[in-house]
């Protein structure tokens, strides 16, 4: 079964991406509000993908996505205050969900991001 990391600060905002992700047959670890908390985690059990807000209560996620993508994660980011080229120039291939998007759109996504990791 696919492994979904996922980091989100808003609680409720959390609860119904895992329960989409959910719904779709993966398994997902989260939601985390930081990026100490969400690194210690993936430290432990290296995720499939990871599904990651930008702002987080502690910081932005970049430490824990630039770990992600040493070993190889595909990342999907799902943020309301960055831009998609930003994150794109500094995570090549990574997919990226405006906040609010929704759920079929997230789940394509996360389709999409899984899929160039199968090819």
């Amino acid at each position: 079964m696919v492994k979904i990391l996922l980091v989100e600060d808003e609680l409720l905002v959390g609860m119904d991406i895992k329960m989409t992700l959910e719904d779709e047959g993966f398994e997902v670890d989260g939601p985390y509000p930081t990026v100490a908390e969400a690194l210690t985690v993936a430290k432990t059990a290296t995720p499939n993908l990871g599904f990651l807000d930008v702002r987080l209560a502690d910081g932005v996620v970049d430490p824990l996505a630039s770990w992600l993508l040493e070993k190889s994660v595909p990342l999907v980011f799902h943020s309301g205050h960055a831009e998609a080229h930003d994150y794109g120039a500094r995570y090549p291939g990574a997919g990226f969900c405006e906040k609010p998007s929704p759920p079929a759109e997230l789940v394509s996504v996360v389709i999409q991001q899984l899929t160039k990791l199968q090819t």
